[in-house]
């Protein structure tokens, strides 16, 4: 990898870190999700600044070629996405369905309330 392309890299790194603590910033992303994208974007750094990590670790962990290396990481950790999301969502339905049902009992007894007073 040519230094300049390095140094671009790094640049749009911190770009992207930037952005992501704007988001924060701005109440837009929580911090608890965010960290994920922080440290994604640090450990991208130090695979560009750091000589032959990406070729270290492919002869390290096994696999022939860089490029399958990456893509299997990059498919193991959109799982992990997926299913912490999908397991904040499941969260977030039942606290809905809650809601929802406390808002029926508040109703109904704002109603008996009403008939009580006429």
């Amino acid at each position: 990898m040519t230094i300049n392309l390095k140094i671009a890299l790094v640049i749009i790194t911190f770009i992207y870190i930037a952005f992501i603590l704007k988001e924060v910033k701005r109440k837009k992303l929580q911090i608890s999700l965010s960290t994920f994208w922080l440290i994604s974007g640090i450990l991208l750094i130090f695979a560009i600044l750091i000589p032959n990590l990406v070729e270290n670790l492919t002869k390290l962990l096994g696999f022939e070629v860089q490029s399958n290396m990456l893509f299997c990481i990059t498919i193991f950790v959109a799982f992990y996405l997926i299913f912490e999301l999908t397991i904040r969502v499941s969260k977030v339905y039942t606290n809905n369905i809650s809601l929802v049902q406390e808002i029926s009992l508040l109703k109904n007894r704002i109603e008996q309330l009403e008939k009580e007073k006429k």
